[in-house]
């Protein structure tokens, strides 16, 4: 049974086909960030659109009439009418009738569901109700968020919204850029821990670059860096073992951070399950071998940084000593 045949006249329904093609983009997207203002407007449309269709509203609204509160809203413009208490009840009320409605056409099976009319008037009023809540929530949102001063413009993102919901085509392929949002929002992290734990990075580096000219100092690949206290002669690990270690890990200025020798029980613990600068050394110790490790901040915790003490950007030294390989 045809969902929009039963709640809307003629008229209606081809008003709302129209509604979609209407709007015209009036912004360029030129940066990197416009696209993910755009992106992320787009995906909290698709998810705004599925919540529309669950209470059977996709196919009823006026969305000309929604993107314009909605608009009006989220800018702190002036608007016909607020969301007091009554219009609240009113939108409350239109929107449990046909969300029950909906769900007896779902489930009905013998196609005699009495259909119900609403006026103009009715959607109208309903679509600017829902169009000021939702317009007022994500433009608090966004100012409280700060998302501007690292130029997320709201425009963008109500534009990737609004053509996400009325099903416009997509100015940005979302599954191209994926992982868009996520890289930019990162190295916003990673710049800003920077600026407050760049020291950190600077003085590890500054370390490792004097402590390669060491005769006795061994230099990976990687960055990597170690010297031999003791040469053991049994098996190397691999990626797939377990192996049972003493260990003693200090920061730059020698603080102790963690130690299984104060502890006096030897550590276990999977190869390919701790930072990766312990990854690859543990792949060239021999068993009965005691190494000291200086791991570049890169292949230790990096800019997270690890508990209290470990900040952001720290390179760590260890003392290692491969006791065995569990069976």
């Amino acid at each position: 049974m045809n969902f929009k045949n039963i709640f809307l006249t003629g008229a209606l329904v081809a008003s709302l086909a129209a509604c979609g093609s209407s709007y015209k983009s009036q912004t360029k997207i030129e940066t990197r960030a416009d696209s993910v203002a755009y992106l992320m407007g787009s995906i909290d449309g698709g998810r705004q659109k599925a919540t529309f269709k669950h209470f059977g509203l996709d196919t009823l609204l006026d969305f000309d009439t929604y993107f314009d509160a909605f608009y009006r809203a989220s800018n702190q413009k002036s608007l016909k009418y607020n969301l007091d208490l009554a219009g609240e009840a009113m939108l409350s009320k239109f929107t449990n009738i046909v969300q029950i409605q909906t769900q007896r056409v779902i489930t009905d099976t013998t196609g005699n569901v009495t259909p119900v009319y609403f006026s103009k008037s009715e959607i109208d009023s309903a679509s600017y109700l829902l169009g000021v809540a939702d317009g007022k929530n994500l433009g608090e949102g966004y100012r409280e968020s700060g998302l501007d001063s690292v130029g997320i413009k709201f425009c963008f993102y109500y534009e990737g919204f609004r053509e996400s919901i009325q099903e416009a085509e997509s100015r940005i392929n979302a599954d191209k850029y994926g992982t868009m949002i996520n890289d930019f929002f990162a190295e916003i992290r990673e710049k800003e821990v920077m600026a407050q734990f760049g020291d950190n990075k600077r003085e590890g580096e500054e370390f490792l670059s004097k402590n390669k000219e060491n005769s006795d100092v061994i230099t990976t690949e990687s960055g990597l860096q170690y010297t031999i206290i003791t040469e053991g002669n049994g098996p190397i690990p691999t990626i797939r073992n377990t192996v049972k270690v003493h260990y003693t890990g200090t920061l730059l200025d020698g603080t102790v951070f963690d130690s299984s020798v104060e502890r006096g029980e030897p550590a276990v613990f999977g190869v390919g399950q701790v930072i990766q600068g312990w990854v690859e050394a543990l792949q060239l110790m021999p068993v009965g071998s005691k190494w000291r490790l200086f791991i570049p901040q890169e292949l230790a915790y990096g800019a997270n940084g690890a508990g209290q003490m470990i900040k952001p950007f720290s390179m760590l030294i260890f003392e290692v000593e491969l006791l065995g390989i569990e069976k």
